[in-house]
């Protein structure tokens, strides 16, 4: 079975003074009528769409783009059990284009922009090589693009690459990852990763420094995410050479989790990213309900809080194992998802499942 995946990369633009204009012109346009558009289907169920005689290629172009908002809307609230939700307001501000590869000049894409009364406003792009190197291992780039203004108040392409994957094969063992504020994150295989507390410490300095001299404020966010990001490159290697599952805890039931310093965004951002990344690389992930696992030995299955020493000690009060208490944690999880595969399957596997300690 096969499976078509998305990536979308940013791309800087340049053009001259005259045609940015138009693009700022048509973004603007672009914006009233997608709002226009989401809020007549909302508010308007039983009909499919509206006539667009008249207003331009944008318009039509506004109302596709309604559609899919609204249809997305509805699918999540079948999710939030039909809680009451309001119409969605249109915040970003884009042009829908598209893009085409350049041989004649110094740039490598012509970004193809349609303004509202169907005139073409070509703007020259620039690759990089995170772009390359999806296109040379084999992606394929989607002639679709958005042309988007960015919070530095400066305009860029977002272009899109697809490539079919297989579905991932579920295998007999399985590495389960925790994540933390002591270790970034830790594996069932007792590899315990970088401090993450002095990560936060340092870019709340910056923050305060900032604020002290009046310097607009920077999301302290982005540096966490770049470590987290290497983590999951580290994990899916391992599995990988190991050839396991990947086991991480759910990421709906860590977003509103925080422990200590650590926000529950930092867990369901790495969950999230695993996930996403374990798809290309054809490995299997299992999510698992986090409850307990902090406090239950890995090795007899006894849950007592007393076992939980402190922050990173964990002593069985039953069979007197000693953890370390993130690895006693991410083995835990492997457990679990060992424990779910097994209920999902209805024992799929006949060869006996192994946890990678």
């Amino acid at each position: 079975m096969k499976r078509k995946i998305t990536r979308s990369y940013k791309l800087r633009i340049y053009p001259n003074f005259y045609k940015i204009e138009d693009v700022r012109y048509s973004s603007n346009r672009y914006k009233l009528f997608l709002q226009n558009f989401t809020n007549k289907l909302y508010y308007n169920s039983h009909i499919k769409h509206f006539s667009t005689a008249g207003m331009g290629g944008l318009a039509n172009k506004a109302q596709h783009h309604a559609i899919g908002i609204i249809k997305a809307e509805r699918e999540a609230l079948k999710e939030r059990e039909n809680k009451k939700t309001s119409c969605p307001e249109i915040k970003f501000e884009i042009v829908p284009g598209n893009i085409s590869k350049n041989k004649n000049t110094s740039f490598d894409y012509w970004v193809n922009v349609v303004s509202q009364w169907k005139n073409i406003v070509k703007i020259p792009a620039k690759s990089h090589s995170k772009l390359n190197d999806k296109l040379k291992a084999g992606w394929v780039l989607s002639e679709h693009c958005e042309v988007f203004k960015a919070k530095d108040e400066k305009w860029y392409v977002r272009v899109f690459v697809t490539k079919e994957v297989n579905f991932p094969e579920i295998k007999c063992q399985f590495l389960g990852v925790d994540v933390g504020i002591k270790h970034a994150s830790t594996r069932s295989d007792n590899y315990l990763g970088p401090n993450l507390s002095k990560i936060i410490k340092e870019e709340k300095e910056k923050q305060k420094s900032r604020q002290k001299n009046k310097h607009k404020k920077k999301q302290f966010k982005t540096k966490i995410k770049q470590l987290l990001d290497k983590e999951v490159n580290r994990f899916l290697r391992r599995s990988k050479k190991l050839g396991t599952n990947a086991v991480v805890e759910h990421p709906k039931a860590l977003s509103n989790l925080r422990s200590g310093k650590l926000q529950g965004w930092a867990r369901s951002y790495f969950a999230n990213r695993l996930a996403d990344r374990a798809l290309e690389e054809g490995i299997y992930v299992t999510y698992v309900n986090p409850a307990y696992t902090s406090i239950t030995c890995s090795s007899c299955g006894k849950i007592d809080k007393e076992s939980r020493v402190n922050q990173s000690k964990f002593i069985c009060s039953s069979c007197k194992s000693e953890f370390n208490a993130d690895i006693n944690a991410a083995k835990n999880i492997a457990l679990k998802g060992q424990e779910r595969v097994k209920y999902l399957n209805n024992l799929l596997v006949k060869t006996p499942v192994k946890i990678t300690f």
